[in-house]
């Protein structure tokens, strides 16, 4: 699934509801619509996206997992990185993206800058909670 969305407040809940409408109810939803709706949080936030820019989150479901992408125009040149502050100073949304994906990463190419986390399908929760730090892929920084 392929989502445009316009670079404004409403970007956030439209993702939850689309995503909804395409996962079941048999996984944890709520994590995967709450990755999404930070990730798309995230672009609004730090891209330097303007009025008329899109965002695009992609939903790629496989037997074992969701890949959640979300790409914005990347005209900020930051990288995605979790915030290491005290969490009553903001910064959280990479903080759970990192606490509930297997794997988190991010890329910048000639289209933009994307970030994307993976989230388990089976085996939830025995595989997150069994999983190491080291089994997630940090992200190349983004605290743009």
């Amino acid at each position: 699934m392929r989502i445009g969305l316009p670079c404004d407040g409403t970007a956030p809940v439209t993702a939850r509801r689309r995503l909804a409408a395409l996962l079941d109810q048999g996984w944890p939803l709520g994590d995967a619509m709450l990755v999404a709706s930070e990730l798309v949080t995230n672009a609004l936030r730090h891209s330097g996206c303007r009025s008329g820019d899109r965002l695009v989150v992609t939903v790629i479901r496989q037997r074992e997992q969701v890949r959640i992408e979300v790409r914005d125009p990347g005209r900020s040149g930051g990288v995605a990185q979790v915030a290491r502050r005290p969490p009553c100073e903001g910064g959280l949304g990479l903080r759970i993206v990192e606490q509930l994906a297997v794997r988190w990463g991010a890329r910048r190419d000639e289209h933009g800058y994307e970030v994307w986390a993976e989230l388990p399908v089976s085996g939830w929760p025995a595989e997150r909670a069994g999983r190491s730090a080291g089994s997630r892929a940090p992200a190349r920084g983004h605290g743009r």
